[in-house]
């Protein structure tokens, strides 16, 4: 058996282990570089024009083009446009701060965080503000080659911007799809476990209902015939300790898949069919009870799941007929044919009247209410139909009909 070896847990991306404090951080440095750089050029193009008076305005629009950067993150629609119009007021100084893209980062922020809609009406905006100060400035004067650096480089972040923001969408979407599918499978596993519960809840019902009902029978019988007929009583023992050992041996096995792991072996109890009636008519034979078995049309292999639900339906019908009527004997008849299977369960003596614990149940179905209900729910399981109902002449008839999609001929 292979012994499974720990695997380390994946590292996120880089950029996702930054922590927000540290990208404040960083767009603090930013606006460093950006106001130093922006300096830089101011410095040179002072140098070569002579021009102290724009300095000083120049300096100021260099603040507030890099300054508000640090904030891009919090109020990223204001600080684009306290950029933008920095920026537009420096280009009508005619300084264009060529190679320092201080309207990338806000811009940036901008169109990663709304919609494309939104975005556009941003870059928009921006862009003729831009191109109206690059107006204003050609009508002072000839305007140098870096006057449009900022126009170019706001286009091409709101293309890298779009498709980051499209590409977070995607993912977001398969995490959300992907948390959908995982509670979709919850869900069913829960439901599995519920329905699984609920078999096990009838299968108990039908185990301990037959066998204590066949027990009562003949530990009554062979409390009156204990005096008189000692041999009819050693039967009647001896039809109580089977019936009990059988009962055991079904509920065992039935605590024992509720206690398997998933890595126990499976259990190798088969499971009970119809070819498995013949023993429990048997033992309703010895109790005195008379039973008559009957097959029609051509028996063919049906799934497990039906070949139990037969089983359980007649076992069902024989003990309410013990309990719940006068008869002396049950007629059980399994018919193959093309619309399904049919199984049908018809006794000779009827409703017990005397009987406290007999009441009609869904529209006129008699005796045994909860037996009744329970083979009902086994059988729409399949989709079939079962009916409960007194016939004519006396006696009481159970009658389901299962449906298996196209398995008999």
């Amino acid at each position: 058996m292979a012994i499974p070896t720990e695997t380390r847990p994946q590292r996120p991306p880089l950029l996702q282990r930054v922590t927000s404090r540290q990208w404040a951080l960083i767009d603090v440095g930013l606006c460093g570089l950006f106001f130093l750089g922006g300096l830089a050029i101011i410095t040179v193009d002072r140098g070569h024009k002579g021009l102290p008076h724009h300095f000083a305005w120049l300096l100021v629009t260099l603040c507030l083009a890099s300054g508000p950067i640090a904030l891009r993150r919090l109020y990223p629609m204001p600080v684009l446009l306290i950029v933008t119009a920095a920026l537009a007021a420096s280009t009508m100084l005619g300084q264009g701060f060529i190679g320092v893209p201080m309207v990338a980062l806000p811009l940036y922020s901008v169109v990663v965080r709304f919609d494309r809609r939104t975005s556009l009406l941003a870059l928009s905006s921006v862009e003729l503000l831009l191109l109206a100060s690059l107006g204003v400035a050609a009508l002072q004067g000839p305007i140098g080659a870096g006057a449009s650096f900022s126009v170019v480089v706001a286009g091409a972040t709101w293309i890298v911007g779009d498709s980051v923001r499209a590409r977070r969408a995607h993912g977001a979407r398969q995490t959300i799809q992907a948390e959908e599918r995982r509670r979709e499978e919850v869900a069913r596993a829960e439901n599995s476990v519920i329905e699984e519960r609920l078999q096990i809840a009838r299968e108990l019902h039908d185990i301990i209902a037959h066998s204590l009902g066949v027990i009562a029978v003949q530990s009554g019988v062979g409390g009156h015939v204990l005096d008189t007929q000692p041999e009819e009583a050693r039967k009647s023992l001896a039809a109580i300790e089977a019936t009990s050992r059988s009962a055991l041996e079904e509920v065992r096995g039935l605590l024992g898949v509720l206690r398997r792991g998933d890595l126990d072996e499976p259990s190798r109890t088969p499971a009970l069919r119809i070819a498995d009636l013949d023993r429990l008519f048997d033992e309703l034979r010895a109790t005195g009870f008379g039973v008559a078995y009957r097959v029609h049309g051509q028996v063919v292999e049906v799934p497990p799941s039906i070949d139990l639900t037969v089983y359980r339906i007649v076992q069902e019908a024989l003990t309410n007929v013990r309990k719940h009527s006068h008869a002396t004997s049950a007629t059980v008849d399994i018919t193959f044919d093309r619309h399904g299977l049919v199984v049908s369960v018809i006794d000779d003596g009827g409703v017990d009247p005397s009987r406290d614990d007999v009441s009609p149940i869904h529209g006129g179905d008699a005796r045994g209410g909860h037996g009744i209900i329970g083979m009902r729910e086994r059988v729409r399981v399949f989709g079939g139909s079962l009916a409960a109902a007194p016939i004519d002449g006396g006696g009481f008839e159970v009658r389901a009909l299962l449906p298996m999609g196209g398995v008999l001929p």
